[in-house]
């Protein structure tokens, strides 16, 4: 708690203890490691949900996680998903975690070039990967026509017709989960702070 989250208009926190004395095999770095059941479990299937190793739920097939407060949820403990996120340790792990990063950021970048993103390191890159197809912000004289909306696939990079559909397709269909890169990379070859350069409208949203 603090004076940002108490003023109720900037963060917002919650804070709990729970003491779970259920405990359930489990691994850390290799190791077999007895680990409380509701973390565990929690962990696990928030970063299943992150990696897309979620099982989709099937309405017509309602599960204990259908029912309300009150009916301890399911989970699917020792399966082919929960045994990829046992441990979060190991390297077998991480290499798994940080691959659909870049999988899901690499897609996202090619069906919608979207910034920040870490291809993009001077502004040379980022005229020719974002601002010739989308509106640039600020003085709206000067401003670019933009060829597309934000959000909206660059058809430049595929086919023409039912091809390119299908090209779109295959590239978003690798994409699971949510999970994406933190572009630290971006702008690096440039000093946006260097004197007789303002900060742009787009850099001063992002940085400040």
């Amino acid at each position: 708690m603090n004076d940002r989250s108490q003023l109720g208009d900037h963060d917002s926190e919650i804070a709990i203890i729970v003491r779970d004395t259920n405990t359930v095999n489990s691994y850390m770095d290799g190791r077999p490691w007895r680990a409380a059941k509701f973390a565990a479990s929690l962990r696990r299937e928030i970063f299943r949900k992150h990696l897309g190793l979620v099982p989709p739920q099937d309405p017509e097939r309602p599960d204990a996680n259908y029912e309300p407060i009150g009916t301890p949820n399911w989970y699917d403990w020792a399966s082919e998903a929960d045994n990829r996120v046992a441990d979060p340790l190991s390297d077998e792990f991480q290499h798994y975690w940080n691959s659909r990063a870049k999988t899901n950021t690499d897609a996202f970048g090619k069906v919608f070039q979207p910034v920040p993103y870490d291809g993009v390191r001077s502004w040379k890159q980022y005229n020719e990967y974002y601002s010739r197809f989308f509106a640039e912000q600020g003085d709206k004289e000067n401003k670019k026509p933009s060829k597309y909306k934000w959000g909206h696939v660059v058809a430049e990079n595929f086919s023409q017709g039912d091809q390119g559909v299908r090209e779109v397709k295959e590239v978003l269909s690798n994409i699971k989960g949510t999970l994406v890169e933190m572009p630290l990379l971006f702008l690096k070859d440039e000093d946006i702070a260097k004197e007789g350069m303002g900060l742009n409208a787009f850099t001063e949203e992002l940085y400040t």
